[in-house]
Parts: structure tokens; sequence; C-alpha cells
């Protein structure tokens, strides 16, 4: 039944892919929106109802709601907003429907951002965000993270996106995890200072921290701040985390995060590059200069084992960044040729590694 239940998902997101990139043709668009749905659903079914021994995080979020249900406390404190959504899910439902609701909602979140931006084809962002490990891990181990990126996705769309007002309201998600908060800054500074030759030069800056970090180990600096890092606040906690000896990560994984991040970003160059439409649009100016904001950030900590948590802020962003472009500004034979050879690659690369066959699906 494993095994089954693991072909069928990997045939239903083929399925997806194949409908998504012949999703513009008149025949398909019809069914872009009813499917979009299904696939929603059929997929959360299957994720969100997985084994508890599934993953890396999935069994913490399990003792998370029992030891909230039983009024015991919990090993982890977690930011005041998940707090009271698990609260809430204690009083109303079990921990199935909670943990199907976190991973369900991500897709919900991402498919009502791509339809708030009027993209066509809103199938593409779900296949594009599932064909990579970023997306499969936030809505796996990386709940709280996957459900503040996605609801701070359609905020961000709604707000600063497409009006460019009402950047405050961006701060909210940070109630559910922290890490919004970076996002959330970035916002403010969107109205005054989006243009395409800064999203030019934050770009630039990206790609050299990127080499740079490439040929320079953070070790040799740990002598500069090895008395900042002991001491007992939060610069040092903060050092502490940034620089450490062990390695979490090969050298193949930190180029496959930065790689994909940067290809994901530069489809934004070459919509301007090749469509003149492109450099009068400015909700594009605004959301690339958004992403291309985050993904400076990675770049500058992306030395550090845990990089890749940089890497995930921007993630979201970018996949609904490049299925606009992709829906906006190319059309025809390329367009499908793009969708079709970035998601099956990136549905080989992550559907084949040791992290997806750990997974039961729909494990009732």
């Amino acid at each position: 039944m494993d095994l089954f239940l693991t072909l069928f998902y990997i045939l239903l997101l083929v399925l997806a892919l194949l409908i998504s990139g012949f999703g513009w043709s008149n025949k398909l668009k019809r069914l872009n929106a009813p499917f979009s749905w299904f696939f929603i659903y059929v997929t959360s079914i299957l994720i969100g109802f997985r084994s508890r021994y599934s993953g890396v995080d999935t069994t913490a979020y399990y003792e998370y709601f029992n030891n909230v249900y039983h009024r015991i406390e919990p090993k982890f404190t977690f930011e005041p907003g998940f707090t009271f959504l698990t609260n809430i899910f204690t009083e109303i439902s079990n921990v199935e429907i909670y943990i199907f609701f976190l991973s369900s909602s991500q897709l919900i979140f991402l498919y009502l951002s791509s339809k708030t931006l009027k993209i066509d084809n809103k199938l593409l962002s779900l296949v594009l965000f599932l064909s990579f490990v970023p997306g499969f891990d936030l809505i796996t181990n990386g709940l709280r993270g996957g459900v503040a990126l996605s609801l701070g996705l359609i905020l961000l769309v709604a707000t600063v996106i497409n009006h460019n007002r009402l950047a405050i309201l961006n701060f909210s998600p940070a109630l559910i995890h922290a890490s919004y908060m970076i996002i959330a800054f970035i916002s403010l500074f969107t109205k005054f200072f989006s243009s395409q030759k800064m999203n030019k030069f934050i770009f630039i800056c990206s790609l050299i921290f990127f080499a740079l970090w490439l040929v320079v180990s953070p070790l040799s600096f740990m002598g500069v701040f090895q008395g900042t890092s002991r001491e007992v606040n939060s610069v040092g906690r903060l050092i502490r985390y940034l620089i450490i000896e062990k390695e979490l990560m090969s050298l193949t994984v930190k180029l496959y995060f930065m790689l994909l991040s940067i290809f994901l970003s530069s489809i934004y160059f070459f919509a301007l590059k090749f469509n003149e439409k492109a450099k009068d649009d400015n909700i594009l100016t605004r959301m690339a200069f958004i992403t291309l904001s985050v993904q400076f950030v990675y770049a500058l900590f992306s030395f550090s084992e845990y990089s890749y948590r940089f890497m995930f802020l921007a993630f979201p962003l970018q996949v609904l960044m490049f299925s606009y472009i992709l829906d906006k500004y190319f059309s025809g034979t390329i367009r499908s040729l793009i969708v079709f050879s970035v998601c099956l690659l990136g549905i080989i690369s992550t559907y084949s590694t040791k992290t997806f066959s750990s997974f039961i699906l729909l494990d009732l």
C-alpha cells in the first residue's frame, strides 16, 4: 500500500505537470481551476494524513499538539500566533486534522495568491512549489514556517505587490513564525526603493556573496567573533547559530539550493530583456524587489549550515514570481518547454531522495 500511494502521488504530480504545461490552451483553460482544487484536495489528503514518523519534524508537532491538549508544558516554545492556533484545534478537532490543516492551508494560500495576481495558469504555481525540495519540506517538516510564508504571500500580494500600501499588515504572519519579520521589514521599503535598477543591483550583490562564501570559510572569522559568541545575549546566540563547525549540508546540497534560488530569480531579468511590456509592469517590479531582497539575505548568510532556512523564506515568492512571468510574458512552445523541463527535473531530484522515501503517505 505504501508503494502504491507513493506511485499514485508522483503520477498525480506528473499529470498536474502535463495539464499545467499545456494550461494556456483554450481546451485546457477550463480544466485549470477545477483540477487545481482537485489536486490540492488529493495531495492534502495524502500528505496531510501521513504517518507521524514521516520526515524530521512531524513527530514534534504531534507531541506539541498532545501536550497542549493535555495541558502539559510543551518541550518547545512557539510564537503566540501558532500557540493560539494550536489551542483552537485542541478544542475543536484532533491532531490528525491539525496536521492536515497545517499542510493543506499552504497550498490553498498559494492558489489564492496566484488568483489574486490574476495568473491564468494557477495550477503551475502548485506544481512548481511541490516539484522542489523546499516546497515539499515546507508542507511536511517546516509547517510553522510554511503556514507563515503562505499566509504572508497572500497578504503581500493584496497589499504591497498589487497596491503598494498597508505594508504594516505584513508583520502579522510573524506571530506564527518569527523569521517572517525579515520579509515584513523588506516590504516597508518597497514603495520607496523598488525599481529595475535597484533590483539588478540587489541581484548582483547576491551573486557576489554567493561566490564569496563558496571560497571563504566562515570558521576563519571565528577568532574575530569568539568573545561575542560566548556572550549570553541575542547577538551571541545569533553568531553561535550561524557559525557552527558541524556539517549539516554537503556541498552538493548547498549548491542545489543556491543554484535553484538563482535560477528562479533570473527569469525576471530574461523577461525584462525579451519583453518590453515587462518593463512597465509595476506589480512585477515590486514583487521582484521583495523576492530579490529576501534572496540577498540568503546570500549574505549562505556560509551558514542553516542557510537553507533563509532560502526557504524566498522560495514561495520565487515560485509565485516565476509563475507570474511565464503566465504573462512567455508564450507558445518555449513556455511549455520551460515548464516541462524545470518541473520534471525538480520532480526527479526531489522524489528520488532518501527524504521522500522515508515518508508513509495516508497512514490512517
